[in-house]
């Protein structure tokens, strides 16, 4: 199980200007020429830490693929997808979900619960 010291953008390496500031993992990001540490990270680095974490939960990679390439956009087709493709028990926890939600639940947010399940997160 992840802790939630695990659970940070910190654990990866931000990239080189002008994406990032090449800080190492396990340091804070810096800005203004590398004079102060920013309160977050930059989006370059949050973007390589969530793809680390897609790598170990094929499902929410199936459905953060589907996401960027504007192909679903709901939870509800989400769970569509992952039944598709074989992720019974994911799509059904998703569908248990929107229905809790009243249909509110976006795909962004539907793959979010099925990572954090599969990292031991707290589900509702």
């Amino acid at each position: 199980m992840a802790t939630t010291a695990d659970r940070s953008p910190r654990n990866v390496d931000c990239p080189p200007p002008p994406l990032g500031c090449a800080a190492t993992a396990g340091e804070p990001c810096l800005s203004h020429g590398g004079t102060r540490v920013r309160h977050d990270f930059h989006r370059s680095r949050t973007a390589a830490w969530q793809a680390t974490r897609l790598v170990a939960v094929p499902a929410a990679k199936l459905i953060a693929d589907a996401v960027q390439n504007r192909t679903i956009i709901s939870g509800t087709r989400a769970a569509e997808l992952l039944a598709q493709h074989g992720y019974t028990v994911e799509a059904d926890r998703i569908r248990s979900e929107v229905k809790a939600r009243n249909g509110l639940m976006s795909a962004k947010q539907a793959g979010a619960l099925i990572l954090d399940e599969a990292e031991g997160g707290a589900s509702r």
